[in-house]
């Protein structure tokens, strides 16, 4: 019998954890949104917050060295991985249903196959094609599902938004693997998270002007610190981890828990309905992503990555 890796088995279950965490991020966004704070607010907090969590584990951990160079890189890199994907996806929230977002999301790695395509001249199989034609149309059957409608719970605004932050965030991984492998994980997510911080900071002061702290209630800054805490601290240093220990196919294959735990929690807290549309729009997505990863199987890609931004 072969004996289990110790280390492997952990990576699996920092996977499990992970994906459920993510999925319950959308949820626990759309009720804070719907208790008081504004899109800007909420980015904010999040962004803010998860750079308070690296620097104060910066203090008990090793110090590595960062180069001017890289350092300048890095802020360049917190425009796309930061202030667009996370301040996006949080505004995008704000405008549509958990579900849809989450759907959304989970064609990540469709995102990455296209602009590496186009960026990095990296060769598309008819498989791949597949896949990626497959993941349109159901991101397509998202978006007309509210096409000319702003109800309650989406409108074609917010997913629209939705995945524009998912198209940053692929740019972010095709244009900045080589910079991500040279540093790690809480050494990168320090100062990506401090620049994105610093860029987000005036474009919201004013909503933030606006804050009423005291009328903020407790279920809401529970909220918040589940989002800043969880899905932005412990899940960044958690994907890397399992990362580093499990095939990329592997990690990708994952990202299939997030949108089922996201759409039992929004069922089950009255955000969003269940319709049809979301059932084909989800096996279109499913299909694609799963034809993109299976193409990739023989060779190490950005793909996993992408499982790290919510």
């Amino acid at each position: 019998m072969t004996e289990t890796n110790p280390s492997t088995v952990r990576a699996h279950v920092a996977m499990v954890v992970t994906m459920v965490l993510f999925g319950l991020m959308a949820p626990f966004s759309k009720d804070a949104l719907n208790s008081g704070l504004t899109g800007p607010q909420l980015a904010t907090l999040r962004i803010c917050g998860g750079t308070l969590l690296f620097w104060l584990a910066s203090l008990v951990l090793p110090w590595h060295h960062v180069g001017r160079r890289d350092l300048l890189l890095m802020a360049v890199a917190s425009i796309f991985g930061v202030v667009l994907s996370q301040g996006g996806l949080i505004m995008g929230i704000s405008h549509t249903s958990p579900i849809n977002a989450t759907m959304e999301i989970t064609a990540q790695p469709i995102y990455v196959l296209v602009l590496s395509a186009l960026l990095l001249h990296q060769r598309v199989t008819p498989r791949k094609a597949a896949g990626v034609l497959l993941g349109f149309a159901g991101a397509a059957t998202l978006v007309l599902m509210n096409t000319g409608h702003d109800g309650p719970h989406a409108s074609l605004v917010g997913d629209l938004m939705v995945l524009g932050s998912q198209v940053a965030f692929a740019l972010y991984l095709t244009m900045f693997l080589p910079l991500i492998s040279r540093h790690d994980p809480l050494t990168f997510n320090r100062w990506m998270f401090t620049f994105g911080s610093l860029m987000l900071l005036p474009l919201t002061a004013g909503d933030m002007a606006q804050l009423q702290w005291s009328a903020v209630t407790l279920t809401t800054w529970l909220e918040v610190a589940y989002i800043a805490v969880c899905c932005t601290f412990v899940c960044f240093l958690l994907v890397v981890y399992s990362q580093s220990r499990l095939p990329s196919t592997v990690v990708s294959s994952y990202n299939y828990i997030q949108p089922v735990v996201t759409v039992v929690a929004s069922l089950a807290m009255g955000l969003a309905v269940l319709q049809w549309q979301h059932v084909v729009a989800a096996a279109l997505i499913f299909t694609g992503v799963w034809l993109v990863i299976r193409s990739s199987a023989h060779k190490p890609s950005a793909h996993a990555g992408a499982e790290a931004q919510r």
